[in-house]
């Protein structure tokens, strides 16, 4: 059963998108404000440092807990359906995650639609892995993490970076990745008034507008679910149960394993879209958030 503090704050979040959804359309401006202002201000742990970089044209920041473990690095695509987010709105995620897995971690500040549309994304993705590698990161050692949109570019660019011929990284991490920008799992429906967080297709059509653009969203490297499965990075994928997204976990990793590849599947019990934002409130996202760390550390 989820904690006492999860519900409270699922409740507080339904009051929250009834709210809004009663009120006025809200502008994009107005969209990435509020999302910034939720999660912003979220403490991180003691000891945590957060240094800007320039990673190959790319904003970024070195997120640095007080113990890493050698040259253990994660990469991490924050969510928001392309169009939100920020490295404010999840340093209370990275920061314990790079806590927990003893690892140095490079949060990226990937360009955001519709101002700019797929590839930008992907292509800030691609620099920052490079940039990585060239400064003296180690496939070997670094994995890639990312939730929501972020998780399913952590997917994509596994596959970019297969089909460019480059070095993969030790594992990949998504969280509730949406991988599917044309909303053909039957989660989108079945759990279309379960989710907290998303309300089916029709919160997610403007992003997929802003994103995918004039480009086919059962590219590969726009949704996921629509590629090759073979020859990628170890995954762990993580969803919860209520999630509309949920479809979009298990199709990815039904052709991994068909692919003969190697992945751990980790559906969370009555779990929201993303709970991990729920960190420093909820046990849940804490236990979420270590679960990810432990097989980071493990495979790196």
């Amino acid at each position: 059963m989820p904690s006492d503090a999860y519900n409270a704050a699922v409740t507080a979040l339904r009051q929250q998108m009834q709210d809004a959804a009663a009120g006025p359309p809200a502008d994009l401006a107005t969209t990435r404000a509020g999302f910034e202002a939720a999660y912003s201000s979220m403490p991180v742990p003691d000891g945590v440092s957060f240094t800007p970089v320039d990673a190959g044209g790319v904003p970024a920041e070195w997120v640095t807990p007080p113990e890493v473990d050698g040259n253990r690095t994660i990469i991490y695509l924050h969510g928001g359906g392309y169009v939100v987010g920020n490295l404010n709105t999840h340093r209370h995620v990275v920061s314990r995650m790079a806590v927990g897995a003893k690892a140095r971690l490079l949060n990226v500040d990937y360009r955001l639609a519709p101002e700019n549309p797929f590839p930008a994304a992907l292509d800030d993705a691609m620099a920052a892995w490079q940039w990585h590698l060239d400064n003296g990161g180690e496939a070997a050692h670094t994995a890639i993490s990312g939730d929501s949109a972020g998780g399913g570019l952590t997917i994509a660019l596994c596959m970019k970076l297969r089909d460019e011929g480059m070095e993969q990284p030790a594992c990949a991490a998504p969280i509730s990745p949406w991988t599917d920008l044309t909303f053909s799992g039957d989660s989108m429906i079945e759990r279309a008034d379960r989710d907290p967080m998303l309300a089916g297709a029709d919160s997610l059509h403007g992003m997929v507008m802003a994103y995918a653009q004039s480009v086919d969203a059962t590219n590969p490297y726009v949704s996921p679910v629509f590629g090759t499965f073979d020859n990628l990075a170890p995954m762990m994928i993580q969803v919860g149960t209520e999630e509309v997204l949920y479809d979009d976990s298990t199709r990815v990793v039904k052709g991994i394993e068909n692919a003969n590849g190697a992945v751990e599947f980790r559906p969370w019990q009555d779990m929201m879209h993303v709970w991990h934002l729920l960190a420093s409130v909820a046990p849940e996202a804490e236990e979420g958030i270590a679960e990810l760390a432990a097989y980071i550390a493990e495979k790196t």
